[in-house]
């Protein structure tokens, strides 16, 4: 039995064979294609064989028909406005300042050494200014096959101090280069000095964490002359690499530099004598030398625009040179960083973007909120003597200061005390003794004040006086700004370049110069108190410069009637020398007289019936406060 069957435009041919139907579907010719999509549909339409059926079913296909052109026209107006948005953008770029395309421009097409900016000309060379630049283009400026490694190699020979020059070379390395490893070839290693100063080398190894030490194992470690970079250029032969003079600042170090075989940056004068610059180097690609004559021919065969590198120079050179055309600073002689904090040479500049990271550097300050104007002293056995009678009156009376507050671990006693508690400014406040890390032997009573100082201008704020400070004029307003305030020492120690003296100390709540000065009292706590509280309370002046001023003028320490100020040049001495400083104005050169005599000690006779500067300061306080001194009792 034979059927036919019509289903829009395809045939089907039915046979019967053994009772069975089989159906072969033939299209266009095709036999081996079945239940296409085509077909498929006809066959839903088909079977729809009530005119409702085929209603709602035309009804389906006309929704998803509205559907697909509905998400198809959301797509072209999403890609209109990605389009006007892109277009704006381009808009905005181009009206954009002419300088900020400039620098677009030259981060794109690569950095290379830049041209002074008029706006710091004669302060920061061009290298120190593209170190604000957007990273994004130079990060990616190194990633080519055909470069020198990212290593750099510092050759140590000798037995010497690590010193802050040295510290300024690696540091600035390590941020202008940004190498994979550092390598420190040393013959031995840095030595410290008996006082303790030198640990330079110390916070290096803190702060740059891809330095490696290396034993420099040769027969000699030459500081200078052929030997030396015939070594030099042996170790770049070996490990490929940049040599970095120990003792030089980079100013720019343009990444093309490492693209040629063998670039050297050193000058020979004659077989013995050689200026000191960069040597870049690929591993294996250049001959080495093993002589002087062999070092020559090296070192003179500059061949290619990337071999014109010039030796470092002087730091006078860098401070008046105009053509940009130094890459490096040779640092010869020992500098601090009270050299370069306030000094305004374009070195000075180039030293403070090397140690610490900025052109600039102030101590923080905000009016807004001020140190708080209220006074502080410490007593352990609370005798309050003559002396501190006029230190204590002349706080409130000549410094300007609202209240003052004697912390203490029993009431004060004596008669000058009796006179002061009439007046409701003078206040006790009951302290309890400190007892802490300290062993008792080591907690002496200056140690306790100083830990006592600490805990309560942490938590109040406010201006400590030692009782032995005489206030002569009222302290500027400015000073209340600044988070913390302190006067340097006259104290010369070994190779300490400074001190910090503590008998004045100003400082706002929580300030992070008291923060770090506790740290260091519990860090070094075997130390003697008098070297971690002058001394290595000064290491955090040279490390954190901006947390703290440090007033040469807030004070003026007496020793022996010999006074130190120390704004005038040569004011140290040695503590056995105690050597007089120069003649002042205590009304107008200073704040406040630090008076450390015991013999005689200063009493009220004195001020009646003798002369000479402190009975002056101390009549002037008293006739401030509206004492008469021989009414006095």
């Amino acid at each position: 039995m034979t059927t036919e069957c019509d289903c829009h435009m395809r045939m089907h041919e039915c046979e019967n064979q053994g009772g069975r139907k089989i159906y072969r579907t033939i299209i266009n010719g095709d036999l081996n294609k079945k239940n296409t999509m085509l077909s498929r549909w006809c066959r839903i339409f088909y079977r729809a064989r009530s005119r409702y059926q085929r209603r709602r079913l035309l009804l389906w296909l006309l929704m998803v028909g509205m559907l697909v052109c509905l998400m198809h026209y959301n797509q072209q107006g999403l890609q209109v406005l990605s389009q006007l948005s892109s277009d704006q953008g381009l808009n905005d770029y181009q009206a954009g300042p002419i300088h900020e395309q400039d620098d677009m421009n030259q981060q794109v097409g690569g950095r290379q050494p830049q041209a002074l900016r008029q706006d710091v000309v004669k302060e920061v060379h061009r290298a120190i200014n593209s170190d604000n630049m957007d990273k994004d283009e130079d990060d990616k400026s190194d990633l080519r096959s055909d470069l020198a490694p990212a290593t750099l190699h510092f050759l140590w020979c000798g037995r010497r101090h690590f010193e802050f020059r040295h510290y300024m070379a690696m540091k600035r390395a390590d941020k202008l280069i940004r190498p994979d490893k550092i390598f420190f070839h040393y013959e031995a290693l840095p030595v410290l000095d008996e006082e303790g100063y030198f640990l330079w080398f110390n916070r290096t190894l803190a702060e740059v964490d891809n330095v490696l030490l290396r034993p420099f194992n040769y027969t000699k470690c030459p500081a200078e002359g052929a030997e030396r970079f015939i070594a030099v250029l042996d170790l770049l032969e070996k490990f490929g690499g940049i040599y970095v003079p120990e003792d030089a600042i980079l100013v720019d170090f343009p990444v093309h530099l490492r693209s040629s075989h063998l670039v050297p940056g050193v000058k020979p004068i004659n077989e013995t004598h050689f200026l000191d610059g960069l040597i870049a180097g690929r591993k294996g690609a250049f001959t080495k030398p093993t002589n002087a004559q062999e070092l020559l021919v090296v070192l003179m065969n500059k061949e290619g625009v990337n071999s014109g590198i010039k030796p470092c120079g002087s730091i006078h050179h860098y401070n008046v040179e105009e053509e940009g055309d130094c890459i490096c600073v040779k640092v010869t002689s020992n500098i601090y960083p009270k050299d370069i904090l306030d000094a305004t040479t374009r070195f000075a500049t180039l030293a403070r973007v090397a140690a610490y990271g900025k052109t600039q550097i102030e101590p923080e300050q905000s009016v807004r909120n001020p140190i708080p104007r209220i006074a502080h002293y410490v007593c352990i056995e609370c005798e309050v003597r003559f002396i501190t009678f006029l230190s204590m009156r002349s706080a409130v009376n000549v410094a300007g200061l609202s209240k003052v507050y004697l912390h203490g671990v029993r009431e004060p006693r004596g008669k000058w005390w009796e006179k002061l508690k009439q007046d409701s400014r003078f206040v006790y406040v009951h302290r309890e003794y400190p007892e802490t890390v300290y062993d008792r032997a080591i907690l002496t009573h200056q140690l306790a004040v100083a830990i006592m100082r600490i805990s309560i201008l942490l938590k109040y704020g406010g201006v400590y006086c030692d009782p032995n400070v005489l206030w002569t004029r009222q302290i500027p307003e400015e000073l209340f700004g600044y988070t913390a305030v302190a006067s340097p020492d006259w104290h010369l120690y070994g190779s300490w370049p400074d001190s910090v003296n503590h008998a004045v100390l100003m400082a706002k709540k929580n300030c992070p110069y008291l923060l770090k000065l506790r740290g260091v009292l519990h860090k070094y706590r075997q130390n003697q108190f008098w070297f971690n509280d002058h001394f290595m309370a000064y290491k955090i002046v040279e490390t954190h410069p901006e947390i703290i001023r440090l007033d040469r003028k807030l004070q003026v320490k007496c020793l022996n009637h010999n006074c130190h100020p120390t704004w005038q040049p040569n004011y140290q001495s040695g503590l056995t020398q105690n050597r007089p400083g120069g003649p002042f104005n205590w009304r107008n050169d200073t704040y406040s007289i630090h008076w450390t005599d015991t013999f005689p000690e200063l009493d009220l006779d004195m001020v009646k019936y003798t002369s000479g500067m402190i009975v002056e300061v101390s009549r002037h306080i008293l006739q401030t406060s509206g004492i008469v001194v021989q009414e006095l009792r």
